[in-house]
C-alpha cells in the first residue's frame, strides 16, 4: 500500500513532467464548426474537425523545455506581424503561468518544512 509520502512524490513527479515542456502552436486558416451553448468549443474536437474538414496551416510553433532547449518554427509566408505578436504573447503567458505555479509549489514546500 502506498504511503502518503509516496503519493505526494507521484503527484510532484506528474507535475514536473507536465511543466517540463511548453508548447505553443499558432494556426491560420478556416474551420467551420458549430459552437455549443457555452460558447467554448472543445479544443481537441475542434482540431480533429480542422484536420479532417478544415483548411488550416501551422504558422508558428514554439517548444520550450525545462532544461533551456527550444525549438521554433515560423512559416514566414503565413505569419503576419500581428500573428507573430499573438504567438509571442502566448509563449510569454505560458512561461509566466508556469513560473507562478512553480513558485506557489516551492513556497508551499518551504512552508511545510519550516
Amino acid at each position: 500500500m502506498a504511503t502518503k509520502f509516496e503519493n505526494a512524490l507521484d503527484t510532484i513527479k506528474d507535475a514536473i513532467v507536465d511543466f517540463s515542456q511548453l508548447n505553443v502552436r499558432t494556426f491560420v486558416g478556416t474551420i467551420k464548426v458549430t459552437v455549443g451553448a457555452t460558447g467554448d468549443p472543445d479544443w481537441d474536437d475542434l482540431m480533429k474537425t480542422a484536420i479532417s474538414n478544415g483548411d488550416i496551416k501551422l504558422a508558428a510553433s514554439t517548444t520550450l523545455r525545462i532544461d533551456g532547449d527550444a525549438d521554433l518554427f515560423v512559416d514566414n509566408d503565413k505569419l503576419t506581424s500581428e500573428l507573430r505578436q499573438a504567438h509571442n504573447d502566448a509563449v510569454t503567458a505560458g512561461q509566466e503561468a508556469r513560473a507562478a505555479i512553480l513558485n506557489l509549489i516551492s513556497n508551499r514546500i518551504q512552508e511545510l518544512i519550516k
